[in-house]
């Protein structure tokens, strides 16, 4: 089989590989997805539309890749010395990536808003690449559920009390700065932890740029603002029969309450 794929750059390609990749895994497991598709009175598409459990499970999916700035300092190193070497001086700035990434993928020229009663809105990263290759499901749980729930189920090692979780709905004046970007980010458009379900985290392996095929594993992060805990478990239950859960670290603990 021949697949031909059309992409604008490099960024572009990768993205649209991860997509195929993850749309195999659907169909290994003869799972029906439909693709490109509108909600009600919305012009831009979706990438994925999974029925399940008598609802409609909406995916838009996304890979970020390392950032720019990291990458062409790594690339000069290797081109004088034959090395590199990364130090990470803010290991927040990721998290605010992740955030404002998953603020611009929920962009209401694909989302309905508000959503649909049977609607499931989920964005799909790939953060394999983040924290120069050394993210975990802590960094995720401080993106979208906050300092003291990271530290909770991965660990206080995990907390950063100046970051206000996407989906936390009360902040403190710890948080003021941190807020203060954010809705900078959204100027004045609604926030999606009012519309956006939860987010799909992927982690691929191995994880060089070069990779055409990989194996995925994922944690689904909610945001119960907006779902119930027995909707949860059933999805749940059926997304990872799909693509596997990705294992714990050994010095985390288990974050199945999230996932």
């Amino acid at each position: 089989m021949i697949v031909r794929i059309r992409s604008k750059d490099v960024g572009d390609f990768r993205g649209r590989l991860l997509e195929i990749n993850l749309v195999n895994y659907f169909a290994l497991k003869n799972v029906p997805l439909s693709y490109e598709v509108k909600q009600n009175g919305v012009t831009g598409d979706i990438d994925l539309l999974w029925s399940t459990n008598g609802l409609n499970v909406y995916i838009e999916v996304k890979l970020l890749g390392q950032d720019i700035d990291t990458k062409q300092n790594e690339d000069k190193q290797l081109q004088d010395h034959g090395f590199s070497i990364s130090r990470i001086t803010d290991d927040t700035k990721d998290v605010k990536r992740l955030q404002y990434t998953i603020i611009e993928k929920a962009t209401l020229k694909k989302f309905e808003y508000p959503p649909a009663k049977n609607n499931i809105n989920l964005i799909a990263i790939d953060v394999s690449e983040l924290q120069v290759c050394t993210v975990d499901l802590g960094d995720c749980l401080l993106a979208t559920l906050g300092s003291e729930d990271a530290s909770i189920y991965c660990g206080e090692p995990c907390a950063r009390s100046h970051v206000l979780g996407l989906f936390e709905l009360n902040s403190k004046p710890e948080h003021t700065h941190w807020v203060s970007l954010v809705d900078a980010k959204l100027a004045g458009t609604p926030h999606p932890r009012d519309y956006i379900n939860g987010v799909i985290f992927l982690f691929r392996q191995p994880t060089e740029q070069a990779a055409l095929s990989y194996e995925l594993r994922a944690c689904i992060v909610w945001n119960q603002n907006l779902i119930n805990t027995s909707m949860i478990e059933k999805i749940n239950l059926d997304f990872h029969k799909i693509v596997p859960f990705i294992s714990i670290e050994k010095n985390r603990r288990h974050c199945s309450p999230m996932s």
